[in-house]
């Protein structure tokens, strides 16, 4: 009997290490949705969009920097007023923050006057959502708003801050969202 391994077995057995080297060397490569989604933290005082993240985070964050953010409400299932919350393709949570140099009067209870964080699961649903806003916002000066997005998050600004501090805020929010 000859001691000689058949060609095709050698080929066969070479082409598993190499599969197998190459997950190994790659498999840090391939994104982990699991970790992705349970690994909620907050680092250096930003948020990476890769990371699962609240609305909340990114204001707290904000407030940190800015002592004019003041009281902050956050919305659930049961409280978002557009019960949009949850539903799909929608935002996936959602606050809304006082301006201290924004007039607080004729507010129903609960609600606060100066801007709207809003985190979404996916990119394409911010931008839809972001569009949606700008073309309702377009209509009427009624509606007119502040818009800036970053990664998966909406910043939204009511009319009443001016210009220049709607200025800190977009620095700020971008400064915050990575």
């Amino acid at each position: 009997m000859s001691n000689k391994i058949p060609l095709y077995i050698l080929i066969t057995a070479n082409g598993i290490i190499i599969l197998l080297l190459g997950f190994i060397i790659f498999k840090d490569l391939i994104p982990n949705k699991t970790e992705s989604v349970s690994n909620n933290k907050v680092t250096n005082n930003t948020v990476n969009i890769a990371k699962n993240y609240t609305a909340e985070e990114i204001i707290n964050l904000m407030k940190e920097k800015n002592e004019k953010i003041g009281k902050v409400v956050v919305y659930t299932e049961e409280t978002d007023k557009n019960h949009l919350l949850g539903r799909p393709n929608q935002y996936t949570s959602k606050i809304q923050f006082e301006d201290t140099r924004v007039a607080q009067s004729y507010l129903n209870e609960g609600e606060v006057n100066g801007g709207t964080i809003e985190v979404f699961a996916s990119k394409e649903d911010m931008e839809n959502r972001k569009s949606y806003i700008q073309t309702i916002s377009s209509q009427s000066s009624l509606f007119t708003q502040y818009i800036y997005a970053k990664g998966y998050a909406i910043l939204r600004l009511e009319s009443d801050i001016t210009p220049e501090q709607a200025k800190e805020y977009e620095e700020l929010f971008y400064q915050v969202v990575k």
